[in-house]
């Protein structure tokens, strides 16, 4: 198998340190990015390749290496990352290997398409274009706002809210070159929601939903990010059934995504938007801590095409994360969590002495943090504390 990375091979490990890829199976030809190089070590590594991660050339002309080395060619390409999941779908169709090809992956990727597939099925979806200056204005006269997204983007960067002539005008002129790389839709005014699944031929095997309570762009004001589980009830049930709808959409999907959806001030649910990935953030974590399944693995193991992990169900307890942003400036003071039982994970991105430059994505915090709890109230508390115990450091960053 070859394997596509950019986030270190240590990353497929889960917490005791235990393999994801099996390999007794498959000996793994790995492509890594340059600063990860020093992570690839194991029996079962026939070859590393490191190239500049950044350089999309170099990455294809590494994945057609690996394909064919030793003479064998490769049974599967794996590749976790969302970055990554056109440009693996593109070179399994150019190396016939099996897997999710283009047509299978724009879906999951191209907003654009993928909200032209899912209104054909019937799922309740913005209004929404191809980003054209005439298209932007159409969509302004009817509703009170609308948002430009770039078609292919992640970690909502460049996401902008259009509420008048002058605000489209100014992002078309920030924007030329290039706007057809965007896509403009109605503002839904709501919550915006996401479910996590482990899904077995377009059927969910296990999912839990979570809400956000502050938004995904808060970085852009070094401000965090909340999340937190939602409880059994109503809501659950309709997140969760809106969920299986969309999923029946893709026919012989096997896999992990995670699908984010706004619930509108009036109740409707529309799509924002759904990834054949896990969910960033502490999504990994709550998941294993409510069901004992990786998502990463699982994931690894679709593309495999090994059989999925197995669960009984969500556990009663719930979850949920806080992303803290900090910077430009230098980290003075050590940035932790506290050491209470309730902390399920604690990513510490960010040492004393590191210089930043500040966020330039939602992915780009000095801390993300998981904990549990017994009610919604409880995780908020927690996460609240969380982000307290850290103030004396994020406040000598702030300071820089």
């Amino acid at each position: 198998m070859v394997l596509l990375d950019r986030i270190g091979y240590a990353f497929y490990r889960d917490a005791e340190g235990r393999a994801f890829l099996p390999a007794g199976q498959f000996d793994v030809r790995l492509v890594t990015s340059l600063a990860k190089a020093g992570e690839a070590s194991g029996d079962e590594l026939a070859s590393v390749l490191a190239v500049d991660g950044h350089d999309e050339r170099a990455l294809i002309e590494a994945v057609r290496f690996q394909s064919t080395f030793g003479g064998r060619k490769a049974a599967r390409l794996v590749a976790v990352t969302e970055r990554f999941l056109l440009l693996a779908a593109r070179l399994r169709d150019e190396l016939g290997i099996p897997g999710q090809g283009v047509a299978q992956t724009l879906p999951f990727r191209d907003k654009v398409v993928m909200k032209e597939h899912l209104a054909r099925h019937g799922i309740k979806v913005p209004a929404f274009a191809p980003f054209t200056e005439a298209a932007a204005r159409e969509l302004l006269r009817s509703h009170r706002a609308v948002v430009a997204k770039p078609r292919l983007g992640t970690g909502s960067v460049e996401i902008t809210v259009l509420r008048d002539e002058a605000e489209l005008a100014a992002f078309t002129a920030a924007h030329a070159g290039r706007l057809a790389d965007f896509e403009v839709e109605q503002f839904v005014t709501g919550r915006l929601y996401h479910v996590d699944s482990m899904v077995q031929d377009s059927k969910v095997v296990a999912a839990i939903a979570g809400g956000y309570i502050d938004e995904t762009t808060s970085y852009q004001r070094l401000r965090p990010c909340r999340d937190v589980a939602v409880p059994p009830g109503p809501l659950l049930d309709t997140l969760l059934a809106f969920n299986r709808r969309v999923l029946e959409t893709f026919p012989g999907f096997t896999g992990v995504t995670h699908h984010e959806m706004f619930v509108a001030e009036d109740g409707e649910v529309y799509l924002c938007e759904i990834g054949a990935r896990a969910g960033g953030g502490g999504v990994i974590a709550g998941f294993l801590s409510r069901t004992g399944i990786n998502l990463d693995e699982a994931m690894v193991r679709a593309q495999l095409g090994e059989p999925l992990p197995t669960t009984e169900g969500p556990a009663d307890h719930l979850t949920g994360f806080i992303a803290v942003y900090a910077g430009p400036g230098t980290v003075r003071e050590p940035i932790a969590a506290p050491d209470e039982p309730w902390v399920l994970e604690s990513q510490i991105l960010a040492e004393p002495g590191e210089v930043l430059d500040g966020p330039q994505n939602c992915n780009d915090a000095v801390a993300i943090v998981s904990v549990r709890g017994d009610s919604p109230e409880e995780v908020v508390r927690r996460l609240d504390r969380v982000h307290d115990h850290m103030a004396v450091a994020l406040g000598s960053i702030a300071a820089g």
